[in-house]
């Protein structure tokens, strides 16, 4: 009996081992992932666009919030390039990983974003915030990007306006109105018909 009860604890103590150290596994690995999200926003508030670069595979795959598709490490330096050239730039940026889990060689990033951007026309600086996900793959002794989408937790025209009401964005706006065709913020209640044939006009 007692050597039963002596086996059942040494497994137990073997089990819970096995679950601390993965949990301490996963834990370092938040950190690596994090201590590389702090280089590539040091390098997007620089501008330094070739470092920018580095943090990506050459297959990445990036899914831009409100724009196309970018495949492979060329198109995302053309993008950047191009944003750059209209005058648009980042003053400050923080990237939060709130979960990382690994699957095998590779590692899925789910985090927080925010923003501050000086954008050509615009007068004051426009800050946003929103969430993301990042899949990193093994690269020797690092990780890199292979997959990554990201979208704003704010309507544009609000990020645009500073804080201003949805019911300030104009009635044109597809987005605006498809969101909130049921909450009777269109510019009718809802149930009723809008004065115009086409919707946001």
């Amino acid at each position: 009996m007692k050597i039963r009860s002596l086996m059942i604890a040494v497994l137990m103590f073997a089990a819970v081992a096995m679950f601390a150290q993965k949990g301490g596994g996963n834990k370092e690995l938040k950190g690596t992932i994090q201590d590389l999200n702090h280089k590539m926003v040091g390098a997007i508030v620089n501008a330094d666009y070739g470092k920018i670069l580095t943090f990506y595979d050459a297959n990445v795959i990036s899914l831009p919030n409100y724009g196309k598709m970018l495949r492979g490490v060329d198109a995302i330096a053309e993008h950047q390039q191009q944003s750059a050239e209209m005058g648009n730039k980042v003053t400050a940026m923080t990237l939060t990983s709130k979960k990382v889990t690994p699957y095998g060689d590779a590692v899925i990033e789910i985090g927080t974003f925010t923003i501050t951007m000086e954008i050509a026309g615009m007068d004051k600086p426009v800050s946003d915030v929103g969430k993301y996900l990042t899949v990193w793959v093994k690269h020797d002794d690092t990780y890199k990007i292979i997959s990554e989408i990201w979208n704003t937790n704010v309507h544009p025209m609000k990020a645009l306006k500073g804080g201003a009401e949805k019911g300030d964005a104009p009635k044109s706006d597809p987005v605006f109105n498809e969101e909130n065709k049921d909450k009777g913020e269109t510019g009718s209640e809802k149930g009723k018909k809008p004065t115009s044939d086409k919707k946001g006009n």
